[in-house]
């Protein structure tokens, strides 16, 4: 069987056909693994972000009659923070110690949210659970938690004294 010359073009030109589009199909899917790998990474990055920011996990503190201050140290990164939960009667008097820039905050929680002074007595309203959470002013955490996403964060260290009367 003899190809005539437009047959042989025909078949040429299909071939070529097929090679380009091999070749296109090839790239759009190196293209899409490449996009596919992007996503992860930025998504496992996002995932280590929070894991990276995530400090001190809740602690209980329990105060003793004989020894009722209790010295904790840690660090804050990202939109992470540290936080002490506690019991306290009415009317008694905590104070908090922090030794830390002046990024960092202290909330307290109970029967009302109170941000704290530093060294400053604070009346407890009513008996019950509290929690205190060192952590970074609003406006810093922001910036806080776009540099974990960005992985430039760096951890801010305190010391933080409570005492509890």
């Amino acid at each position: 069987m003899r190809l005539s010359l437009t047959s042989k073009i025909l078949i040429g030109i299909i071939l070529l056909f097929t090679l380009a589009s091999v070749a296109i199909v090839g790239q759009l899917e190196q293209k899409f693994a490449l996009e596919a790998v992007k996503i992860r990474q930025a998504s496992e990055k996002h995932n280590e972000a929070i894991v990276n920011s995530l400090t001190n996990m809740t602690q209980n503190v329990t105060f003793t009659p004989g020894q009722p201050a209790e010295i904790f140290t840690g660090y804050i990164m990202g939109a992470g923070y540290s936080a002490y939960q506690f019991r306290a009667a009415q009317n008694q008097t905590l104070r908090v110690n922090l030794k830390a820039d002046d990024t960092i905050d202290l909330v307290l929680f109970g029967p009302e949210t109170q941000i704290l002074e530093r060294d400053t007595d604070f009346t407890i309203p009513l008996d019950g659970l509290y929690e205190l959470r060192v952590m970074f002013k609003e406006e810093i955490e922001l910036q806080q938690e776009k540099a974990a996403l960005d992985n430039t964060a760096q951890a801010t260290p305190y010391t933080v004294i409570l005492n509890l009367k």
